[in-house]
């Protein structure tokens, strides 16, 4: 086994109950759907955080050029995947109330799901710099990111349709993402 298949067994262990909590999240939606109504920015978030679960693990296949691997930097590759797992379980409620809906959990915990992706975001700023030796300027949606993330959560609104319009938008940014960068993400041997 080599040094990358070994380190990648974690990474994917977490991005795997990561998907796997996103995926009995939406199980117990559709279990529960006369219970827990769906609310459209909630079912966004759901989406988007399981599109990044899969782009981290696609993206990490990059990593098997790095030919010694360290402690602190393998701990620092473990902290997206954390994070993503973190926001997975952020985004499903605990326990079934029979009178939560989406839309209740979503405003009441949006605070946390827009926390955890600004520090995915400024890991990812970190990851780029850093490892895979991008230049500054090529950070620019991340920047975009961070500087929506933030703005949006500093106004604390609780205004349904903003919600609507930001989660489209982060959708939107994600698709322009993987469609602009879609070179980057072809495997080879």
């Amino acid at each position: 086994m080599s040094p990358f298949e070994y380190t990648m067994v974690l990474i994917s262990i977490i991005l795997g109950l990561g998907i796997t909590t996103i995926l009995t999240g939406l199980a117990e939606h559709i279990r529960h759907s006369g219970l827990f109504k769906i609310y459209t920015p909630h079912l966004i978030w759901i989406a988007l955080v399981f599109v990044l679960h899969v782009q981290e693990w696609w993206e990490n296949y990059s990593l098997m050029s790095i030919a010694a691997w360290k402690l602190p930097l393998f701990l620092f590759i473990l902290l997206y995947p954390i994070n993503l797992y973190i926001l997975a379980h952020l985004l499903f409620p605990s326990s079934r109330q029979a009178e939560t809906d989406s839309k209740t959990y979503y405003l009441e915990n949006y605070p946390k799901l827009f926390i955890s992706a600004i520090i995915l975001g400024i890991l990812s700023i970190i990851h780029n710099l850093t490892i895979s030796n991008w230049k500054i300027s090529d950070q620019f949606p991340q920047a975009i990111l961070l500087i929506l993330l933030t703005g949006f959560l500093l106004s604390k609104t609780k205004n349904e349709k903003i919600h609507t319009i930001m989660s489209f938008i982060l959708l939107v940014m994600m698709l322009m993402v993987l469609f602009f960068t879609r070179e980057l993400y072809t495997l080879s041997a």
